[in-house]
C-alpha cells in the first residue's frame, strides 16, 4: 500500500516514527511522511527508503512558525495533506497524535480511506502536566490547551478506524472512554534487538570518567517533570555511602541551568556529569558504562498511562532499573524482577532503593536482558503493527 503517516514535528528525527514507518517500508510498503519544516529543510526528501513531505519554509523564522503551525484546522496543512494524498494515491493515513489527527480523519474521510490513530501519549493528561508547570502563550495557549484538548480526543477516539497505544494502562484508559477493545493495538515503545548486538566499544573522555565511577544514569528531556530534582536531593545522603557514584544525565532541555544550581545548591556539583545532548547510537554505550539506570518521572495521569523508551534500553543493556512508581514502569519491573520502584518525588525513598540495588544479590541483570529477548522488543510490537496493517490491504 501507499501509507501517509502524518507528524506534527519536524522529520527527521523520533525514533517512534522511524521504528513505525520504517517496518511498514521493509514489508513492502511504500511510506510517506508529512511533517514540519521549522529547520527548512528540502521540501521533497528520500531517507532510509521513506519518502518524507515537508511544509515549504518561510525565510522569517517567526512567520515560518507561525504559517506552519500544527492546528488541525490548519489550511496549510489540509492542503499539504490533501495534495500528498492525492498525488500519491495514498491507501491509508496513521496520524500521530492528537493536535493533527483531526486533520488526518477530515484527509481520510475526504478520499474515502482509514485512517489509524498512533496515541504515543495520553495527550490530554500531557498538556494538562505542562500547562501545571508552566502556561502556554500565544498559539499554544489555543490549540495545546486542555480544555479543547477534551472535545477533540472524544471526535478522533469517535471517528478513527484503530488506535495504537504504547502500553496496557493507555489501553485501559482509551476502552474505559468508550472505544471498543477490539479497535485497539498495543505497538510499544520497544527497542529493535539487534540494538544491543555487541559492537567495538567507543570511548571518549565522559565514557571513561562513567567506567571509573558507581554510575547512576538519566537519558532523556531535561524538564522539572522529569524528577531529576528528586536524585540531586538524594545525592548529599549517598555521597557519604558511596563516595564514588557520579550521576549522569544524558540530554538537554529548558530545566538544565535550574538543575545545576539547584545540584550546586546541594553541594553535589562535583558529582554530577552533564553531558548535553549526545547522538542516539552513543546513548547506549553511555549506558553501558553505567551501573543503573533511573527513571525518577513525577507521577501524574500522564506518567501512569506511557511508557519511556528508556526502561526498555537499560534492561536490554544489562542495566539495573530504579524509577518512580508509576503504573506501567511498577508493573513492569515487579512482574520483570529487574529493577525497584521508589515512591515519587521521595528522594529518601530513592536513596534507599539505589543502595538495596548495590547491595543486592538478586538478579536484575539477567532478567532483564531475557525480559527484553522475550518480551519487550520491536519484533514483537512490528508483529502487531503488521497485524492491523493487513486489515486494510486491499
Amino acid at each position: 500500500m501507499n501509507i501517509l503517516y502524518i507528524w506534527d514535528a519536524d522529520y527527521p528525527w523520533d525514533i517512534r516514527v522511524e521504528k513505525i514507518c520504517s517496518t511498514l517500508v521493509d514489508e513492502g510498503h511504500k511510506v510517506h511522511i508529512a511533517s514540519r519544516n521549522l529547520k527548512k529543510l528540502p521540501e521533497i526528501e528520500i531517507n532510509l527508503g521513506l519518502v518524507i513531505h515537508r511544509l515549504k519554509a518561510w525565510r522569517n523564522d517567526q512567520i515560518n512558525y507561525i504559517i506552519s503551525f500544527p492546528a488541525f484546522f490548519s489550511p496549510i496543512w489540509g492542503h499539504f495533506l490533501d495534495r500528498i494524498i492525492r498525488e500519491n494515491n495514498v491507501d491509508l493515513v496513521i496520524v500521530r497524535d492528537l493536535p493533527m489527527a483531526i486533520a488526518g480523519i477530515w484527509a481520510g474521510k475526504k478520499h474515502n480511506i482509514p485512517v489509524i490513530f498512533d496515541m504515543a501519549e495520553d495527550y490530554v493528561a500531557m498538556i494538562w502536566d505542562i500547562w501545571r508547570e508552566r502556561k502556554f502563550q500565544g498559539l499554544n495557549f489555543l490549540v495545546r490547551n486542555p480544555y479543547l484538548a477534551r472535545p477533540v480526543e472524544r471526535y478522533v477516539f469517535r471517528n478513527v478506524d484503530h488506535i495504537l497505544v504504547v502500553i496496557d494502562e493507555a489501553r485501559d484508559l482509551v476502552i474505559k472512554k468508550g472505544v471498543m477493545p477490539e479497535n485497539i493495538t498495543i505497538v510499544s515503545n520497544t527497542p529493535l534487538l539487534e540494538a544491543f548486538s555487541e559492537t567495538e566499544s567507543i570511548e571518549n573522555e565522559a565514557i571513561q570518567k562513567i567506567r571509573k565511577h558507581y554510575s547512576i544514569i538519566y537519558t532523556g528531556g531535561i524538564q522539572m517533570a522529569r524528577g531529576i530534582q528528586t536524585v540531586l536531593d538524594a545525592l548529599p545522603f549517598l555521597v557519604n555511602k558511596i563516595p564514588e557514584i557520579l550521576f549522569v544525565v544524558v540530554g538537554d532541555g529548558y530545566a538544565v541551568q535550574k538543575l545545576k544550581d539547584r545540584a550546586k545548591k546541594n553541594n553535589v556539583q562535583d558529582y554530577v556529569l552533564w553531558t548535553g545532548w549526545v547522538n542516539h547510537e552513543m546513548i547506549y554505550e553511555y549506558c553501558r558504562a553505567s551501573k543503573i539506570g533511573v527513571i525518577p518521572h513525577l507521577v501524574t495521569d500522564h506518567v501512569n498511562t506511557t511508557i519511556p523508551n528508556k526502561i526498555f534500553d537499560y534492561m536490554g543493556l544489562g542495566l539495573p532499573v530504579i524509577a518512580s512508581n508509576a503504573a506501567p514502569m511498577k508493573r513492569i519491573l515487579d512482574e520483570e524482577k529487574c529493577g525497584m520502584t521508589f515512591q515519587s518525588g521521595d528522594h529518601e525513598d530513592l536513596a534507599k532503593k539505589i543502595l538495596d540495588i548495590l547491595r543486592s544479590s538478586h538478579n536484575f541483570i539477567d532478567n532483564g536482558k531475557v525480559s527484553v529477548t522475550q518480551k519487550y522488543n520491536w519484533d514483537l510490537d512490528g508483529a502487531r503493527l503488521h497485524s492491523v496493517i493487513e486489515k486494510y490491504e486491499r
